[in-house]
């Protein structure tokens, strides 16, 4: 019998594959749906501005940043992620009916971007999260 080793694949070019694969996917993406919109998906995953979500869920995380925004010097709330920061909101799970850009504070309306325009959305409102001692 002969005693042969079998080769193995080296990992420089496993790693080469894997790089030409991510790329290869990304040109794809560009020219099939076109790159702006692969980006608007990926920053709305991140940004947690989806097409709408649970006002509960919402009211949670503004009450979360109202304690954040609570422990800054009064100079700096209004430049908090609570005075700042806005939702869309789809309370009733309907795809039809077009989701509401809301804010934390009733002190701040919140104001249509341009992904907002094309996501149909037409009404601002506030959630009214009570946060004594940050003024926005």
């Amino acid at each position: 019998m002969l005693n042969k080793k079998a080769q193995g694949m080296p990992m420089n070019v496993i790693i080469i594959a894997i790089i030409v694969l991510v790329v290869l996917i990304i040109l794809i993406a560009f020219f099939a749906g076109g790159f702006g919109s692969v980006v608007g998906k990926v920053r709305d995953l991140f940004s947690g501005q989806t097409s709408g979500q649970a006002g509960d869920l919402a009211i949670n995380t503004c009450q979360n940043l109202c304690e954040s925004a609570g422990n800054l010097p009064s100079e700096n709330q209004r430049q908090s992620a609570f005075c700042k920061r806005s939702f869309l909101i789809d309370d009733d799970g309907d795809p039809d009916t077009p989701p509401t850009r809301e804010s934390c504070s009733s002190d701040v309306i919140p104001k249509l971007t341009d992904e907002d325009h094309r996501k149909k959305v037409t009404e601002v409102d506030t959630l009214a999260v009570s946060c004594p001692g940050v003024a926005c």
